[in-house]
């Protein structure tokens, strides 16, 4: 039980500051990850307790539902926790709830005379999920609104969001994400495009009136940059950035410095951009424009770290400490055979998804290839995916046996 003293003690001096946060979070998917604990009663009472307290509502109408009807028996009790849920419920999806930040974000962008705002937060925080709450919340007011995304993949996956989300809602919108073909400016446009696409749609409809953007990504205005470069220091300057090296940031800078001059009102966003302590350049920018900064450090996930690179290998895990694991056969390994065994350690202890990063691009596919070939279900991925992998081998050249 002393997972759940822990537990219970956490809520019970929970301050609302990011350490207690952290902590409770912590204990929350620990417990939540363990299929003993989070079905026993007594643990998931704790547990809605716990995401109530943080408002973190993810916890408990995720994957691991916890509903109020199945643990209250009072009254009260079920009046004052149905209370809190109504306040943080969605106004796009009443079935959803927002967090605490979530909801913050929103009510700001609501309550600001200039509606301009840049949200720096992790990546599992939902910035996009927010976008259809502003949407919503300003749908009389906004007639063509423009979403920027920085890959076709990003935009192909938005728009099948977001035409549900208008099919769903019944909003008088229609999703354009091709610029090859005409486009009537006159209708009530939702225009999901990539910074280039977003060039050639300004470019050939110079009379669009765009009323809102959203921006995702920002950055990646930064990417052909050295660390000691300012590379938006222009932009409150009317002029074109400089120092282009054949990167496609300098597209994001520029439609980035076109959109702030043409619209009014805006939403960008990024992950751990350090809105703190930015460069002067992009300080400048923030100014100039007067866009409110909302800076998230908050991560909703627990985070486990192995130092695998070593002679040792050391667990480091925030609610039971740290452990040495083995899991190499040998000594003096390299880099592929320490991934493939990293890779088969996640895999026999179901660790789920996770990034390898390499030092170079170059290296990436041979380390991939390494971790294919040391999981037990490489024969299984192949065979399901083989008419992909064949779609790969024509389009592409693709040299891999399916066999």
């Amino acid at each position: 039980m002393k997972y759940l003293y822990d537990l219970i003690n956490e809520i019970n001096i929970y301050d609302g500051t990011l350490e207690a946060t952290n902590r409770l979070r912590d204990l929350v998917c620990f417990i939540s990850d363990n299929e003993k604990y989070r079905n026993d009663l007594v643990y998931r009472t704790a547990l809605f307790e716990a995401a109530q307290k943080m408002r973190m509502f993810g916890y408990i109408k995720g994957a691991n539902k916890i509903d109020l009807d199945e643990i209250s028996n009072d009254g009260l009790y079920d009046i004052k926790h149905q209370a809190i849920q109504n306040f943080y419920a969605s106004k796009v999806y009443s079935n959803n709830l927002l967090d605490k930040r979530q909801k913050e974000i929103i009510d700001e962008y609501m309550s600001l005379s200039n509606k301009r705002l840049i949200v720096s937060a992790p990546t599992s925080f939902g910035k996009t999920f927010l976008l259809r709450e502003i949407i919503y919340l300003n749908e009389q007011r906004y007639n063509n609104i423009l979403l920027v995304f920085p890959t076709v993949a990003l935009l192909n996956e938005n728009t099948a969001n977001m035409k549900k989300f208008i099919t769903d809602l019944e909003l008088d919108y229609n999703i354009i994400n091709n610029v090859y073909s005409k486009v009537d400016i006159t209708s009530r446009n939702i225009y999901i495009l990539t910074p280039e696409r977003t060039l050639k749609l300004l470019s050939d409809y110079e009379a669009l009136n765009i009323d809102f953007f959203f921006f995702d990504e920002v950055y990646k205005i930064d990417e052909d940059f050295s660390k000691d470069e300012d590379s938006v220091a222009e932009l409150s300057k009317n002029q074109e950035p400089i120092q282009d090296k054949g990167n496609r940031a300098k597209a994001f800078r520029v439609t980035l410095y076109i959109l702030s001059k043409m619209v009014k009102e805006y939403y960008i966003a990024g992950p751990f951009l350090n809105l703190t302590n930015v460069k002067t350049g992009f300080q400048k920018y923030l100014t100039y424009n007067n866009i409110t900064v909302k800076q998230i450090d908050f991560e909703p996930t627990i985070r486990i770290g192995i130092d695998a690179w070593g002679k040792k290998i050391i667990e480091h895990h925030p609610v039971i400490g740290d452990k040495e694991l083995n899991f190499y056969n040998k000594g003096n390994l390299g880099t592929k055979d320490k991934i493939s065994g990293i890779a088969s350690y996640l895999e026999q202890n179901k660790l789920g998804q996770a990034i390898f990063y390499c030092a170079n691009p170059s290296s990436s596919m041979q380390y991939a290839k390494s971790i294919v070939d040391s999981l037990s279900v490489n024969k299984k991925v192949i065979q399901r995916h083989g008419s992909f992998i064949e779609h790969l081998k024509k389009r592409y050249g693709v040299n891999h046996r399916c066999s």
